[in-house]
């Protein structure tokens, strides 16, 4: 009843170094190249087949690579006979290019797998398959080993032989008996079979047996059929039954051969802990493709209990993979006795694996490998290549205006992100508010000039975190009570701060009503928003300084016109009133003429003067200060020839201003009013500085205006009075109120001129604010 099995020898496989062989017309420049692509390669250059075919006998490699200039034909023969003496030897075939035809040739001899050269040169992809083939090889090994163990182990193991009559006595035992059972034959010889039964079982053999004897039909199968038995001691043993009939003289006869199969089952265990190490989702599958064998990963990855899955079909499990390639694969491996491996979408568990199949005696065995992330890697780093082209695409068009350009942007944003609102906002650290500027979507309180105060929204956050903030949960992330979730209820956002000539100048952001999917925002998604907000920090940068290049121009051509048109004409005062002066007269003539080139260069002077103040202005002003109106406006009436006239300032007063703008624009107004005035002198006129009430009634100052009791400005030219070089002074340059009015729009302050109490003229200075 015995037999002996041959147990193969383990190979040495060194998992620090994996030997290769390179078969190849001119083997050295392509083994060096994988050698330089891995550390753990011993690569042995090989011109001859038989050179390889003796290596893989000797068991001095652990692979074989075939280079393309070996030869289709000879390469093909190589693999088969390679194949024939180490079956489970990974082997790959190398192309010159993308060969299909070479491809499947090389895995239909045998090949593990086929790749182009450009794998060893370049990616070196090669160097990675022989590393995780020869890897997977070893552990087929392990496993072929220790079931191999588990055979010759069982098959050499002295079994117990009963006789039992049809009574259910036992007639006959062999001295394996003691050993199994612990009962020497004499013990049991005589007595009920049922002695060797744990009690729990007897009830039902007595049914079965009696059964049997009265209708010939089997309540289970009689081919090693796996029983507990009782040992003498009182424990249970665990055994391997197969039943036999026989007739001797019309009597029937039961002959039972046993087998105590508790060293296999420890080395069954044994081979689940092996398993069970193994870090991807082991399977086993019989020839009807359901499963006999599931490690701890399979079942917390089908996440049903493994009493159920024993038994199931793969595909009731695996649902959606009936017409995949992968089925496909698994058929062929079954049908052709070969391993197949292929990565696949599983939609029943909604993952990516890669899938590795071996044959086995009893069907196949399958590893499943969960590469959900790596592909999900490679799509993201896809898509983020292709969102980095089209921005810099939309950022580099030049048939575009800036606003064009950025509701591109906010879009792509959107689309790359998943978010349904996107918007630029602009902030006033000052006033404490944030507006929008831009924006897409249909949330109702982000559209655009839709105002709030910077501490109910998300932005307030942005500008703090250095740069960049990113809610994926805001109910999770505790933001219900904040008055941003309040205010917005956003359930995901993301937003980068904008920042002009480094001052904060805004954000630019991407949010959603609800929390974000699949998690947090990853680091990519993080660059690419605080890239965009760089963008459009450099577009608005770049805006501003073409609007500030444009103004300089026009400037230009003002000072062009005026030194073109206006200084000519008192150049040629000057010049006609020397010429009459040196072609001589009377005493009283000269000095007469003398004094009109006198005239003529004092109007020159003030020209010049108000066209370099004129020049200074237009630049915004970044650094205000608090400056108390009363004050400036003492000191600017000092620096004007005054006269007879009066100023009236009013009480403690402070704005935010640029000091010595803020006084040149006093000056500019004083100096129209006298300038206007009925008398050379002044006399009579009364100038007032005052301030405005805002128009929401609060108690911070609106701006303030200037006012004169002078004869006034004609409704029909207020609106010119502003325009460069426009006066109706006989003296005036015209360029007094346009230094004004680019004073007030350095500050970003409104502008505009009405009519006094008095009848006189009132220019109303608004926008300002309080310290």
């Amino acid at each position: 009843m015995t037999s002996s099995t041959v147990i193969p020898t383990e190979t040495g496989f060194d998992p620090d170094e994996i030997r290769v062989g390179y078969v190849d017309a001119e083997p050295a420049a392509t083994a060096d190249s994988l050698r330089e692509r891995s550390d753990r390669l011993a690569v042995e250059p090989l011109e001859k087949g038989h050179e390889a075919v003796e290596l893989v006998v000797e068991g001095g490699v652990d692979c074989v690579v075939i280079g393309p200039e070996f030869g289709r034909g000879d390469g093909l023969d190589l693999v088969e006979r390679l194949r024939e003496r180490r079956p489970s030897l990974p082997i790959f075939s190398l192309t010159a290019g993308h060969d299909e035809a070479a491809a499947a040739a090389a895995l239909e001899a045998g090949a593990t797998g086929c790749l182009p050269r450009s794998s060893v040169t370049e990616s070196g992809r090669l160097a990675i398959r022989i590393e995780r083939a020869v890897e997977r090889a070893s552990e087929r090994r392990a496993l072929e080993l220790a079931n191999t163990r588990f055979r010759a182990f069982t098959e050499n193991s002295s079994f117990v032989i009963l006789t039992v009559t049809e009574d259910g006595r036992i007639q006959y035992a062999n001295d394996a008996l003691e050993t199994v059972f612990g009962y020497s034959p004499d013990e049991v010889i005589g007595g009920p079979l049922t002695a060797l039964i744990p009690t729990e079982y007897r009830d039902r053999h007595r049914e079965s047996f009696e059964r049997y004897r009265r209708t010939r039909e089997r309540s289970l199968d009689w081919s090693w059929i796996e029983l507990p038995g009782k040992h003498a001691e009182g424990h249970e043993v665990p055994l391997a039954i197969s039943f036999g009939e026989t007739t001797v003289d019309g009597t029937r006869r039961f002959t039972a051969v046993i087998r105590d199969i508790s060293a296999r089952m420890q080395i069954e265990r044994e081979r689940d802990r092996i398993l069970e190490r193994i870090g991807d989702a082991f399977v086993s599958i019989d020839d009807e493709w359901r499963y006999t064998y599931l490690n701890d990963r399979a079942v917390e990855l089908l996440d049903r209990p493994r009493e159920e899955l024993l038994g199931e079909p793969l595909l009731s499990t695996l649902s959606g993979l009936e017409e995949s390639d992968a089925i496909e694969r698994l058929e062929a491996a079954f049908a052709d006795g070969t391993a197949a491996t292929v990565t696949e979408f599983v939609p029943s568990l909604a993952k990516w694996f890669e899938i590795r199949a071996y044959p086995a005696d009893d069907g196949l065995s399958i590893f499943l490998t969960d590469v959900t992330e790596k592909i999900r890697a490679e799509e993201s780093l896809e898509a983020s290549v292709t969102v980095l082209q089209t921005l810099y695409d939309l950022s580099t068009r030049t048939d575009a205006s800036r606003e064009e350009k950025l509701s591109d942007v906010l879009e792509l944003g959107r689309e790359y992100l998943d978010l349904p609102y996107a918007f630029l906002s602009r902030i006033d650290t000052e006033a404490e508010t944030q507006t929008i500027v831009q924006s897409q979507g249909t949330h109702p309180l982000l559209q655009e000039d839709d105002s709030c105060p910077l501490s109910q929204a998300y932005c307030r956050k942005t500008v703090e975190n250095d740069g960049l903030l990113a809610v994926a949960d805001a109910d999770g992330d505790g933001w219900t009570d904040d008055p941003a979730y309040e205010t917005f209820e956003l359930g995901s956002y993301v937003g980068a701060k904008v920042t002009v000539d480094g001052t904060l100048w805004g954000t630019l952001c991407f949010a959603s009503s609800e929390p974000r999917e699949g998690g947090g925002f990853t680091e990519t998604e993080r660059t690419l928003v605080k890239l965009m907000a760089k963008w459009v920090s450099y577009e608005t940068e770049r805006e501003r300084s073409r609007d500030a290049l444009e103004r300089q121009n026009e400037r230009l051509q003002e000072f062009a016109s005026v030194v073109s048109h206006d200084l000519r004409n008192p150049l040629n005062v000057a010049r006609g009133a020397l010429e009459v002066a040196v072609e001589g007269g009377n005493e009283v003539d000269g000095t007469a003429r003398l004094q009109d080139c006198e005239r003529a260069l004092d109007r020159m002077g003030r020209l010049i003067e108000d066209l370099l103040a004129l020049a200074e202005q237009g630049s915004t002003v970044t650094e205000l200060e608090p400056v108390p109106l009363s004050e400036v406006a003492t000191t600017a009436w000092t620096m004007v020839e005054t006269g007879e006239a009066t100023l009236e300032v009013p009480d403690e007063c402070w704005i935010h201003a640029d000091r010595e703008r803020v006084q040149q624009l006093l000056e500019n107004l004083f100096r129209n009013a006298l300038d206007h005035a009925t008398t050379d002198d002044g006399t009579g006129l009364t100038v007032t500085v005052d301030t405005l009430e805002p128009d929401d009634g609060s108690d911070e100052a609106g701006g303030f205006y200037v006012a004169d009791t002078g004869p006034g400005i004609p409704a029909d030219e207020r609106d010119r009075i502003f325009e460069t070089g426009f006066t109706t002074a006989e003296d005036g340059t015209g360029f007094g109120l346009s230094i004004v009015e680019r004073i007030a729009a350095a500050h970003d302050w409104g502008l505009s001129a009405a009519e006094s109490r008095s009848g006189g003229a009132r220019f109303e200075i608004t926008g300002v604010s309080q310290p």
